[in-house]
């Protein structure tokens, strides 16, 4: 428990050594890995030079944690490479890539614990409702090429290898959908006997199955019966909703061949990465490649009827992006304080609107038997966005 530096390193659950090697896979148990990645939301902090080791004032996710629940936003951002600079790291990076589906949301619950223990530790005791905290992640990469632990992938190399892996890609945003609502635990009610049941779902396109018989009964002139089949109905008022919207995300042009169509893939976002970016926006995505069930299988007919459905629609569920155009990013332009005060006196000359149309084609020129200043008006025009505005009464 007590180290030669002095620091106290506390270590939840029994020591069951380390965790064995088999066929070249990590054999960790889940409540191992909740514990370790406890341990090192709690632990992880900067190396301060000339500190000699840890320092307890930079604790980097302890604080981050803290400060964003105690605003209110109940996420917390953790960067992939740190994984690997700490002890035990490798496992936690090593069951995140290959099994994220199921580390994830066990991740997510000790969140949740750590919420009780760091930010209200009334929260036991008070019967306080714990809210839903997310996990996202980041990776030391960019859009210029360099990257860090982990290498993005090419939008057209995503393949059936890479199904429920974790994988980064990049791409341009090119549509974005109206953000929806959907149920993350749906509340059952028997229209029979009254028995309630609650059903998780998980996030992504997946549904609900609504069970098709009771386990209750219910008591009809003094003898018990079982209800009837599908006797649940939903209760809207007792779910619990979460924000979510589909990106569709299309390859760099750099990134595709000659004389090729450019590929995109969707990309569905929940919670706090909802508006994040808009169409034409270049990023870097982190999340699960998955694939779920298609209607495809019902227009297949045998000797024995409809076959099943084999065709998988397949889409990245995302846990984290990293926005890298507009003024923040890795590709936002480097603009130098002399460059900007040319800009500021070029935005005030009375004649900047005629040099702008003027410097569209200059060698096409113009004449007054055609409209090629007003083409040229037009395509200068729609190089400029434009900005919102609020009409009174709205």
């Amino acid at each position: 428990m007590f180290q030669e530096d002095g620091a106290i390193r506390v270590i939840e659950g029994p020591d069951t050594g380390d965790a064995p090697v088999i066929e070249g896979h990590f054999e960790v148990e889940p409540d191992q890995v909740v514990s370790k990645f406890k341990k090192f939301i709690r632990e992880f902090a900067y190396n301060t030079p000339g500190a000699g080791g840890m320092n307890v004032g930079t604790m980097k996710y302890r604080d981050q944690f803290q400060q964003n629940c105690s605003a209110g936003f109940f996420y917390l951002n953790v960067n992939l490479n740190d994984l690997n600079a700490c002890e035990d790291g490798e496992i936690l990076a090593h069951k995140l890539h290959n099994s994220p589906s199921e580390f994830i949301p066990l991740c997510e619950k000790a969140l949740q614990s750590l919420y009780t223990e760091l930010v209200h530790q009334d929260a036991q005791n008070m019967q306080t409702k714990v809210p839903a905290i997310q996990l996202q992640f980041t990776c030391d990469i960019d859009l210029e090429g360099t990257f860090g632990m982990m290498k993005p992938m090419m939008i057209r190399d995503l393949n059936s290898s890479q199904v429920e892996k974790l994988v980064v890609v990049q791409g341009i945003v090119t549509s974005v959908r109206k953000a929806r609502h959907k149920a993350r635990k749906v509340v059952l009610k028997c229209s029979s006997c009254e028995n309630m049941k609650e059903l998780k779902l998980n996030a992504g396109f997946c549904a609900a199955h609504i069970p098709s018989s009771c386990d209750g009964s219910n008591r009809v002139g003094g003898q018990m019966e079982r209800c009837p089949p599908h006797p649940f109905s939903v209760i809207d008022d007792l779910c619990e909703y979460v924000d979510e919207q589909v990106l569709k995300l299309q390859e760099l042009p750099e990134h595709v061949p000659v004389g090729e169509m450019p590929r995109s893939y969707d990309l569905c976002v929940h919670q706090y990465l909802v508006d994040q970016c808009t169409p034409g926006t270049r990023l870097t995505a982190v999340g699960v490649f998955c694939a779920t069930e298609n209607a495809a299988g019902d227009n297949m007919t045998g000797a024995r009827g409809k076959g099943a459905s084999t065709v998988k629609y397949s889409y990245v569920q995302v846990f984290g992006l990293q926005v890298a155009q507009g003024n923040v990013g890795n590709a936002a332009l480097q603009i130098s304080p002399e460059e900007e005060e040319k800009f500021q006196a070029f935005a005030k000359d009375p004649d900047v609107h005629d040099k702008i149309h003027k410097s569209i084609a200059p060698s096409i020129c113009a004449s007054s038997q055609d409209v090629i200043d007003d083409v040229k008006k037009a395509v200068a025009s729609l190089l400029f966005s434009g900005s919102r505005e609020q009409l009174p009464g709205r």
